[in-house]
């Protein structure tokens, strides 16, 4: 596989918009991240001042992008062989495009209408990318505060590479994919698991056999073939020609729908999971689960329409798939048409709405927001709304939750309320039957009156004499802004420090006694605890030394949780389970990939910014090929 690189002889799309070269001359005093962030702010000013002033003509513009950032996020990321960096280049300029140019709509009961084409899709990527070239500058200039980048300064070039140890955020990344394959494994027998149904799991509870139980799907009877799902949609559909463009229109099936509702269900039980939104939590007078409920039936609408505008696009040539792909239409039709979905009162799904869908105020706050935000709804102010359905190549409930922390910063505490006996729950799933004890709730360690540590969950392994101590960590790393990157794993790392010094000498002073009565195992006679590995598992980022701050207690096996899944997974129902889970935990502590730099230029504000190792392809194993991957997000 070759490296893709940019350079003076290969054109890049949306290069405009740089200022001459005669601009911003550095300054020989000025740092290296003064530098970059200067050339951000002159490259921003250089683009934005070629905007219309016309608040109509802007947001005619901003409907553009919308289009281009569905059809380039949907469609054609798939069937065009395009880098993976000029992609992350139009996500990353997502949101300050989103922040200038959503206007709210005067005209009530209306949408503003243009003919999309193959130009104006083109001028829309190209700023895209500008405003991502912004972006990527402003967090390099974080990097590089922080030392997660060295940066060499020569005349109008800047050299850029990403230290060494950072790679070891992209091992937490990759957790997941090796979690399914590890799941692979199990479902193609090639492991001492039984596989059976959750429901044979909960008709005999004390199982001592080692068993891995699938979970039921009550809905996914009502999944077609692709090639039924298909034919289906293709009665539905049919062209709808305007003197915009030919657009698609389709009509409704109880089959078809609940084959997309089935898929959403599937869809969103992830993201809801890996945005921490639990079905209780309080988000002012509705909960999580009539977020969840609302957030399920768009979705399935999303799937359908992007399912129905590629198939009609195969049938019908004059159908524009870019054009089709953005909806729009009466936002009152929809919450009504969701409330039939879902179960929920119109009044619920309203104060669900409100919740979900972005504002042309609420955008403004999007333009200091590094993350790509992309929102199921846009509420366009005037009774309509537009529905991206890129939305749905990120996690559509991080958005929700973002959202309604910017509308109440106090809901940052109800959203998480939960979490802890959430992650408990999932980590005493991996060890049922009668072979384990697990502690309800969460234990304090105490010195007579004085609570001296916590313990967030613990296994016993009544044929061992093994324990396992748990601390249990759910920070939102959802971020890609630098300097909560940093403080969130100094925070982390500094927790689980503490908390190991303080559990071992709590146990070298009061005894294993002492700990089964402040755990209130009650063992039976002959069970005794014979050796306590102490664990911590963090949601979603555990190998903090990528961002230049190791966790250094040498007893403490720490990992993400799909890594301990993955773990618990491949250890299987070995003798010694707990001691197996630490040891092999300790030593992929400092496991990192092996990369393959795909090196990048972009020039910008008269400077050449090469990139060397900002995107990289990732060895997963000796006889797999590797990937291209980028990796911003983690920083």
């Amino acid at each position: 596989m070759t490296t893709e690189s940019s350079d003076a002889k290969r054109p890049m799309v949306g290069e405009g918009h740089t200022s001459s070269n005669n601009a911003g001359v550095a300054a020989k005093s000025e740092s290296i991240p003064d530098e970059l962030r200067r050339l951000a702010d002159e490259h921003f000013s250089a683009v934005v001042s070629k905007l219309p002033t016309d608040r109509m003509e802007r947001f005619l513009f901003f409907v553009e992008v919308v289009r281009a950032n569905d059809y380039w996020g949907v469609f054609a990321q798939a069937s065009i062989e395009t880098p993976e960096w000029q992609f992350d280049m139009m996500q990353w300029g997502w949101n300050m495009a989103v922040a200038t140019l959503f206007e709210p709509v005067e005209v009530v009961g209306a949408f503003p209408m243009m003919r999309s084409t193959q130009e104006t899709r083109r001028i829309a990527i190209g700023f895209l990318q500008d405003l991502g070239k912004v972006s990527l500058l402003r967090r390099l200039s974080d990097m590089a505060h922080y030392g997660i980048v060295g940066v060499e300064r020569q005349d109008d070039f800047l050299e850029i590479k990403v230290s060494s140890y950072a790679t070891a955020q992209f091992a937490d990344v990759k957790e997941m994919d090796q979690l399914r394959l590890a799941e692979t494994r199990i479902r193609s027998g090639d492991t001492q698991w039984q596989v059976v149904s959750m429901r044979e799991a909960e008709k005999n509870p004390t199982n001592a056999m080692a068993f891995w139980a699938k979970a039921n799907s009550p809905v996914k009877r009502w999944l077609k073939p692709d090639i039924e799902i298909e034919k289906l949609i293709l009665t539905l559909v049919r062209p709808w020609e305007t003197k915009w463009g030919t657009m698609v229109a389709y009509g409704a099936y109880i089959e078809v729908d609940k084959h997309f509702m089935a898929e959403a269900l599937e869809l969103a039980t992830g993201w809801r999971a890996s945005a921490g939104l639990h079905p209780d939590a309080k988000l002012g007078s509705i909960t999580g689960a009539d977020v969840a409920s609302v957030m399920v039936a768009l979705i399935s609408l999303h799937l359908k329409h992007v399912y129905s505008v590629v198939i009609a696009a195969k049938h019908f040539k004059e159908i524009s798939i870019a054009q089709s792909l953005a909806i729009w239409g009466p936002r009152q039709e929809l919450e009504e048409s969701i409330s039939l979905m879902s179960g929920l009162s119109k009044a619920t799904v309203h104060a669900v709405f409100d919740v979900i869908a972005l504002t042309a105020d609420r955008a403004k706050q999007m333009a200091n927001h590094s993350t790509p935000l992309m929102p199921l709804l846009f509420d366009l102010g005037n009774g309509f709304v537009l529905r991206p359905v890129a939305s749905l190549t990120r996690n559509p409930f991080t958005a929700a939750t973002t959202l309604h922390r910017w509308e109440d910063p106090r809901s940052t505490n109800a959203i998480a309320a939960d979490r802890e006996s959430w992650m408990r729950s999932d980590l005493y799933g991996l060890f049922k039957g009668n072979r384990y004890k697990c502690i309800l709730g969460n234990i304090k360690l105490r010195c007579g009156p004085t609570v001296v540590t916590d313990v967030d969950a613990a296994v016993y392994d009544t044929c061992t004499g093994e324990l396992g101590i748990f601390q249990l960590k759910w920070q939102d790393y959802s971020t890609s802004d630098v300097r909560q990157l940093r403080s969130k794993a100094s925070n982390l790392a500094a927790e689980l420090q503490s908390w190991t010094q303080a559990t071992q000498e709590w146990i070298s002073t009061n005894g294993f006694r002492s700990l089964e009565q402040s755990l209130r195992l009650k063992p039976k006679r002959g069970e005794i605890i014979r050796s306590v590995y102490l664990f911590a598992i963090s949601r979603s980022a555990a190998r903090t030394q990528g961002y230049g701050i190791p966790i250094n207690p040498p007893q403490l096996a720490i990992s993400v949780w799909a890594q301990f899944m993955r773990t618990r997974t491949d250890v299987g129902p070995s003798p010694n389970v707990l001691q197996d889970l630490h040891k092999r935990l300790i030593e992929e502590r400092e496991s990192t990939l092996i990369a393959e730099p795909i090196p990048v230029s972009i020039q910008l504000a008269g400077k050449t910014v090469h990139i060397h190792n900002l995107w990289n392809r990732w060895d997963k194993s000796a006889d797999e090929a590797p990937t291209p991957s980028a990796g911003m997000h983690s920083f």
